[in-house]
């Protein structure tokens, strides 16, 4: 007869360890309330991910400027300049400005002192033909293109998980608020059998049993008492919050609460529509069709290298008459010395043979673009089967809440007819504890057939790029 009672003591005592470990924590940490637009506001503006690819398409506009400098004028300049003297230059008398100094001594030695000169060589050139200047042009406009496609993926996967962790967090909190509803019931429960027992009219196995029903229900809470504290902290997380209470007499912790109901809005999309909208808008889609654009703009860019290029140049020497003095023969008589010069022409180039340079490279780049069109030609086949799961997530989700809601009154009834004949002595607290629990068990059902239908609801968003709509909104 005893041989029972060590498991299910040792049961007990495992259940009863859970709740305490979990109270302690929420004595330690402080809620606030945090609506959902609020949240998904501070996602928008404090994500990690979303900051670094918004410094991304800061970094693709320099990218772009890089590309477009191809196609700009090339100036070059150089300029020497500082002290010249010696005897290589003709000593003339002081003063005059475009002279060195000299002086000569008692002795007839003649001693030259240096002066300042100057050169400046400049070179300019303008591509007139280069078949690698349009590609280079779309490639970096692309470029930026593709550093805004990043940043839209980037922001449609932290706002669909920043919603689902919120709807989340609302199912949680309404799924210990039933449990808690019937938590009295069932103390009452082992205080009734408790009471029989003393009496001589109940047995301990039904007492045992009471309290065990007691701490199962202590069990489960603590656990989504625990889930429930670490989705706070990771909704914290997603918006950048501050965990930590750092003032005088605050509690250690500091937690956003969701607030609101669980939302369950009933829609009747049209698939057509939503499976065109989400080839207009997803922005993977548009982020490999970006990629594919680009690597035929750099398969050009290469391509290009077998073509002639013609270029319109200039150089000049400039010598500053009065700065730069120097010896130097005339072979005309009268001739001068110091001049500046100027050239002008054109300049081409034409690769013939670059051992396999040029063709290897443009094959290379040729089979990276076949991969993406095949990745984005999987992800757009893909598109009508996401969107046919989802509405049987949406159908299914609505028929549940639908049956269940019938469900629920009649379980409502049901409780009230129970809860007369225990006051007529006509049933048991057990019996009325049946009752509360089939109501419980089917508000549970409805809280979840609400909770898939909103994460389906996300899901669509998701599917077909509707979070871009926020981004829009926010992005000035």
């Amino acid at each position: 007869m005893r041989s029972w009672r060590t498991p299910v003591f040792i049961l007990l005592l495992a259940l009863g360890t859970a709740r305490p470990a979990i109270a302690q924590v929420e004595k330690q940490m402080e809620t606030y309330d945090l609506p959902l637009d609020d949240f998904l506001a501070e996602t928008f503006q404090r994500s990690p991910g979303i900051q670094q690819f918004r410094a991304d398409v800061e970094r693709a506009a320099g990218v772009n400027l890089v590309n477009r400098s191809r196609a700009l004028p090339q100036l070059t300049a150089q300029f020497n300049g500082g002290l010249r003297g010696g005897n290589l230059y003709n000593p003339v008398k002081i003063g005059h400005t475009n002279a060195t100094v000299s002086v000569i001594d008692t002795n007839g030695a003649v001693t030259i002192y240096p002066q300042l000169y100057g050169l400046l060589t400049a070179q300019a050139s303008q591509p007139l033909l280069d078949f690698g200047i349009p590609p280079t042009l779309r490639r970096g406009r692309l470029e930026v293109l593709y550093a805004e496609q990043n940043l839209n993926r980037e922001v449609t996967d932290r706002l669909f998980e920043a919603h689902t962790t919120y709807l989340g967090a609302l199912y949680l909190r309404d799924l210990i608020a039933l449990r808690e509803d019937i938590d009295p019931r069932l103390q009452a429960n082992v205080d009734s059998e408790q009471r029989r027992l003393d009496v001589g009219m109940g047995s301990e196995a039904a007492l045992t049993s009471a309290k065990i029903q007691k701490l199962n229900l202590a069990r489960e809470l603590a656990d989504l008492r625990g889930e429930y504290f670490f989705t706070m902290a990771r909704i914290a997380e997603i918006c950048g919050r501050e965990a930590s209470q750092r003032t005088a007499g605050a509690p250690p912790l500091r937690l956003p609460k969701p607030v609101g109901p669980l939302p369950y809005e009933p829609v009747q999309p049209d698939w057509t529509q939503e499976s065109a909208y989400a080839f207009q808008r997803r922005p993977d889609l548009k982020l490999l069709k970006t990629l594919v654009e680009a690597i035929a703009a750099d398969k050009q860019t290469v391509q290009s290298g077998y073509f002639p290029m013609v270029s319109l140049t200039a150089s000049g020497f400039f010598i500053p008459s009065n700065l730069l003095l120097h010896k130097q023969t005339a072979i005309v008589a009268g001739q001068s010395t110091l001049s500046s010069l100027v050239e002008g022409g054109v300049s081409l180039s034409w690769r013939v043979i670059d051992n396999g340079q040029v063709t290897g490279w443009s094959h290379q780049l040729e089979a990276t673009r076949q991969s993406y069109e095949i990745t984005l030609h999987k992800l757009e086949q893909n598109i009508p089967r996401e969107l046919a799961v989802i509405r049987g997530d949406l159908e299914n989700a609505d028929t549940r809440h639908d049956a269940l809601l019938l469900s629920a009154k009649e379980a409502d009834e049901n409780l009230k007819l129970i809860e007369a004949q225990v006051a007529l002595g006509q049933a048991t607290q057990l019996d009325f504890l049946k009752a509360q629990s089939n109501l419980l068990s089917v508000r549970g059902g409805i809280a979840d057939a609400t909770y898939s239908h909103a994460i389906a609801r996300a899901q669509l968003d998701r599917a077909t790029g509707r979070y871009l709509q926020y981004h829009d909104e926010k992005t000035p």
